[in-house]
């Protein structure tokens, strides 16, 4: 038998973009800072295109004048420069951004001496620690900690923080409301365990900013309804564009309630900072109409990031299983043994090694988690082969209740 266990880089961006389709998003938004005329984001920029102009960058226009455009790109921004306001306000000692993309947070951050570690994909990881390496001067260097991780993977965030016993700050934005359940349970439970060890927090809009973009659309509308399903028709395609249903999990879609006792049953106290206090002027909106950010401000005065802190410390500690692949063929048939979690980490090496076999027979026996990363790598494994030369077998009653709920045992079990 052949073993394969998950390597620290990625050798096939193409397999990266199908299994997380919100990595060239992560790579457009940070040209979009550029535009907008961040230094920090210019320089990064600078070093990615520094081989030649990315295509992708090419695709981002230069100016946008459709208000509906710029509801859309004001999220961005907005989240940005909000929770980079609270993070001043926080003053943490050491921050874990998770999933950080491509982000001018490790160079602001490593300039006011605070500890920053930056986790994503190991792509992303890649660009970000060569931007990270040509702009910073040698002494802020070791401020910065750029690391591949999986949020819902709790053994590769304790990976990434390693020798870290001091109180951690932990960020996760633009990253909930594409969870299944089963993720979101995942997710929880990796951020229980980091602050189980070291303390901290846990800041995330996710859970309101999606309201903060109605709320913008009417602010920016203006009365004007036609802008309003301009914009609906937009986020819509954005959905689409994403192979996600945006906040369909229990977390996200449930009512503010409901999403806290969510949050107390997974042994959390939430504390809700109000957004509209922290939301600076935005570059996407200059130029629209005087005043336009003062209403925006009062607009959001409900609308909060939250803050969630540990109270339940009663539980233990989750074992946490390597990922791992045995393959051998018997007969024409490519039989491969999967074991441990098939994640945004790992799921590219499923893939991988599966090349271009005509049949394969996937044994899930040892496999204890798998998210929908790993679902989308089965896809593409389906499609490449056909529904009758593909099946999947031996699943755990957990992970045969992920394929259940989310559609997947029609098409593969």
């Amino acid at each position: 038998k052949n073993m394969i266990r998950k390597r620290d880089t990625m050798t096939d961006e193409q397999i990266l973009k199908e299994i997380n389709p919100v990595f060239l998003t992560a790579r457009s938004s940070i040209y979009r800072f550029a535009l907008w005329g961040d230094e920090t984001a210019k320089k990064i920029v600078a070093f990615l295109e520094k081989d030649g102009p990315k295509e992708l960058f090419r695709n981002v226009p230069d100016k946008i004048t459709d208000p509906a455009r710029l509801v859309l790109m004001s999220m961005l921004e907005a989240r940005y420069r909000t929770m980079g306001e609270i993070l001043n306000k926080e003053n943490p000692g050491v921050l874990l951004d998770i999933p950080c993309g491509y982000t001018m947070r490790p160079i602001e951050f490593a300039g006011k001496g605070i500890r920053y570690f930056g986790a994503d994909l190991p792509a992303t990881i890649a660009d970000m620690t060569g931007a990270v390496d040509a702009i910073l001067s040698e002494s802020d260097k070791k401020y910065v900690h750029m690391v591949s991780a999986d949020a819902t993977n709790p053994e590769s965030v304790e990976e990434a923080l390693a020798g870290v016993e001091d109180e951690v700050c932990i960020t996760t934005e633009g990253l909930l409301s594409y969870f299944t359940d089963s993720e979101m349970d995942a997710i929880f439970e990796t951020m229980r365990l980091v602050m189980k060890k070291r303390g901290g927090c846990w800041l995330t809009p996710d859970r309101e900013f999606g309201d903060y973009m109605q709320i913008a659309a009417r602010v920016v509308a203006n009365g004007d309804d036609e802008i309003l399903e301009r914009f609906n028709m937009y986020r819509a395609e954005i959905a689409k564009r994403a192979q996600s249903s945006l906040g369909k999990n229990a977390f996200m879609s449930g009512t503010l309630d409901e999403s806290i006792q969510y949050a107390n049953r997974k042994g959390f106290h939430v504390e809700r900072i109000n957004i509209g206090r922290y939301l600076p002027d935005l570059k996407s909106f200059e130029g629209i109409r005087d005043g336009l950010m003062d209403e925006l401000r009062e607009a959001c005065i409900n609308l909060s990031v939250w803050k969630l802190t540990l109270e339940d410390k009663s539980n233990e500690e989750r074992k946490s299983v390597g990922f791992q692949i045995d393959t051998y063929t018997e007969g024409d048939t490519l039989v491969m043994e999967v074991s441990g979690r098939l994640d945004t980490l790992t799921a590219p090496e499923l893939v991988a090694r599966f090349g271009e076999a005509g049949k394969v027979r996937i044994d899930f026996s040892g496999l204890d988690y798998i998210s929908s990363a790993g679902l989308r790598s089965l896809m593409i494994i389906l499609k490449k082969v056909g529904r009758e030369n593909m099946s999947v077998v031996n699943l755990k009653e957990n992970v045969r209740e992920i394929f259940e709920t989310t559609g997947f045992a029609e098409l593969m079990l």
